[in-house]
Parts: C-alpha cells; sequence; structure tokens
C-alpha cells in the first residue's frame, strides 16, 4: 500500500463510512438531549422562549424537544436523512440564534460552549442534509440511497 494511499483514501470508498461516524455521533448527542427534555417535560425550555417573546411557547418547546429526539434517532439510523437533518439544522439555528447569540462572544472559551454546541448541531444538520446518510443507512436499505461524499445515487 503507498503511503499516499493512506493519507488520501479514495472517497468513494470512505465516504459511507465518514458519513455514518458523522451520523451516529450528531444523532447520539441530539436523541441523548432530546431524551432529557422529553422527560424533564417541556416547562423549562417553554419558560425560556416565552422570556424571550416567543408565541405558543409550550407548543414550541415540544417541536424543539422532538426535533430534537426523533430528528436525532433518524439521523442515527439514517432513515430519512435529509428531511431528518434539515428539521434539526434549523431547530439548531433557531436556537443558538435567539437563545445563545449572546454567548457567541465568548466563542472559543469555556464560556462560548453554550453557543458553540447548537451552532455546530446546525452545521452537521445542513451537511447532512445535503449529502443524505451515505451507503450504511436505512435510506439506502429501504430507498435505494447510496448518496454519499464519494459520489453515487440520489
Amino acid at each position: 500500500m503507498k503511503f499516499r494511499s493512506l493519507l488520501y483514501p479514495d472517497p468513494s470508498r470512505t465516504g459511507s463510512l465518514g458519513l455514518l461516524l458523522v451520523r451516529l455521533a450528531t444523532g447520539v448527542l441530539l436523541a441523548a438531549h432530546g431524551l432529557s427534555k422529553l422527560t424533564a417535560g417541556p416547562a423549562g425550555l417553554a419558560g425560556g422562549l416565552a422570556a424571550k417573546g416567543f408565541p405558543a411557547p409550550t407548543l414550541l418547546a415540544w417541536c424543539a424537544t422532538l426535533a430534537e429526539f426523533l430528528g436525532g434517532v433518524c439521523v442515527m439510523l439514517g432513515l430519512l436523512t435529509r428531511p431528518a437533518a434539515a428539521v434539526v439544522a434549523f431547530n439548531m439555528v433557531v436556537a443558538w440564534a435567539s437563545m445563545h447569540m449572546a454567548d457567541a462572544a465568548h466563542f472559543g472559551s469555556a464560556k462560548g460552549g453554550a453557543f458553540e454546541y447548537p451552532f455546530l448541531l446546525s452545521i452537521l444538520g445542513l451537511a447532512l442534509a445535503l449529502t443524505g446518510g451515505g451507503r450504511y443507512s436505512l435510506d439506502a436499505v429501504l430507498f435505494g440511497r447510496k448518496t454519499d461524499a464519494g459520489g453515487g445515487g440520489g
């Protein structure tokens, strides 16, 4: 095996493996946070949304909680990856833009985590919405969708 092939493997062989790792990490984090909100109930998040002036804060809190939990599970499994990831990305953009923007001033420090976490999840969600779940996803099994970073079907 050539040294160059170790440093720069063919993305048609490794792209879906990379997507699998991104999907699993993103989905586990989202589902865990969504589950903690589900078990605690929406009151805490709804209170924060109400304090920011959002209409129907309880409804929005449930939507955000379900987007995190169900979106995380779907992303993890690679099931309806593109729409689930798009919902996750939108949810996380709303989270950092409305609730955590003040923490962006601390970007790169320990205090910046409240902004950085939803910001990163919004970017990961957008990337997965663009790429799909890849070869190792339920989308590929159920719908024949094998799109990955190395190319392939739609």
